[in-house]
């Protein structure tokens, strides 16, 4: 009897497509929905940036309220969402296929979440550039944040290489087998990294926030920088063997049998994300 091939690669694909899909458009959603929380409208939507009017008088609102509108909302809710997706990874039984998705799509949410912190923290661009632009007559809040940021956003992104590369042993059955482990830390983490930093720097020089300044290529290359956490997933599992567990948390093998159907409505998501949110929506 002939075993099945082992096409798991295409549904890695897949549940990477949809983790991006779900968490970058996504972010830029958070926004769009924050600027109309407060009353601003939006002229442009795009997988790359939201661009306001610029309505909201800022110096009536409180510090927190300006966090919030400015820019932080959406890298808040990323983090949140991303530890509520952990939990579930933890706590709850669940099929392999929706494993892997969720530990992809956990990893993004998170990712996303603390490496705005960190360069928020340290850089003073993105999302956290608005809010200090905003809150620039709270010359101390502005330093306690970014201090705070910087902390909790390199604590984050290190803590994330570990998270990933503990989550990567519900599929390895050997921890001493370095071919396994290979295998497994490549699709599961490598493959995010290389298609989020791809299609992130497509978007970015996609995005109408380009043409008006807003981004640049740099800007784009040094914010796509967060999906390396995956590369360190990777590294942490594979070659570097970092803190193997020591009773096996193995459930079962990545699903080797291809999921076409999911693989199409990935692929037609990315699509859309790149070619319709990625130069923009005008907003009437």
């Amino acid at each position: 009897m002939s075993r099945t091939k082992d096409l798991s690669i295409i549904n890695c694909i897949s549940t990477t497509l949809l983790a991006y899909f779900f968490t970058i458009p996504v972010h830029e959603l958070f926004h769009l929905l924050t600027d109309y929380a407060y009353g601003d409208k939006v002229t442009w939507f795009s997988a790359g940036a939201v661009q306001p009017m610029g309505n909201i008088d800022y110096s009536a609102l409180s510090p927190f309220h300006r966090i919030m509108v400015a820019g932080g909302s959406a890298s808040i809710l990323n983090m949140i969402i991303g530890l509520l997706l952990m939990v579930i990874v933890l706590k709850l039984s669940m099929g392999p296929m929706m494993r892997l998705f969720l530990i992809q799509f956990m990893g993004s949410q998170l990712t996303t979440g603390v490496g705005y912190f960190m360069i928020g923290g340290f850089f003073a661009v993105g999302d956290w550039g608005l809010v200090f632009k905003h809150l620039a007559d709270q010359p101390g809040l502005v330093v306690a944040l970014r201090i705070v940021l910087s902390v909790v956003g390199s604590l984050g992104i290190v803590g994330l290489f570990f998270l990933l590369n503990y989550m990567s042993y519900y599929f390895i059955e050997d921890k001493n087998n370095k071919k396994e482990r290979l295998g497994v830390a490549f699709k599961l983490h490598l493959i995010v990294m290389l298609i989020g930093y791809m299609i992130g720097i497509t978007v970015t020089l996609l995005s109408p926030a380009m043409g008006s300044g807003e981004l640049n290529l740099g800007l784009g290359l040094l914010y796509n920088m967060m999906w390396f956490s995956f590369f360190w997933g990777f590294m942490f599992t594979g070659p570097m063997h970092t803190l193997p567990p020591k009773k096996s948390r193995f459930l079962y093998k990545l699903p080797a049998k291809p999921n076409w159907v999911l693989f199409a409505v990935s692929v037609i998501l990315i699509l859309i994300d790149i070619f319709v949110l990625g130069p923009g929506i005008q907003i009437n």
